[in-house]
């Protein structure tokens, strides 16, 4: 995944300010993180849990940017509504995703 669409998931506007935060958490600092980014990072935990379980390795890197005939994805791959700057948008994915696990 690109820097431009790490931030885009997370709702960050500046790709500097999250290789800070990168940085300093692989170095164990303390890092307070704003609520919506904290959000964003439990959808895409539940993202890459959901595919990690449903596919294998390769199969789940093809699944976020192949286009998708789901009602939801309207043909559109994953990473393209994921990356919309729409929250709702990753959320759905993630809640698409966990009712495949439990179909």
């Amino acid at each position: 995944m690109t820097a431009s669409e790490q931030c885009q998931l997370l709702e960050v506007d500046d790709e500097k300010v999250l290789q800070d935060w990168k940085e300093r958490a692989r170095a164990g600092e303390q890092i307070s993180l704003p609520n919506d980014v904290l959000e964003g990072i439990g959808c895409v935990l539940s993202v890459y849990a959901s595919l990690v379980i449903l596919l294998d390795h390769d199969r789940s890197k093809g699944w976020v940017r192949a286009p998708n005939r789901a009602p939801l994805f309207e043909g559109k791959c994953a990473m393209s509504l994921m990356t919309s700057g729409n929250r709702k948008d990753l959320e759905n994915v993630a809640r698409y995703l966990l009712s495949e696990r439990y179909r």
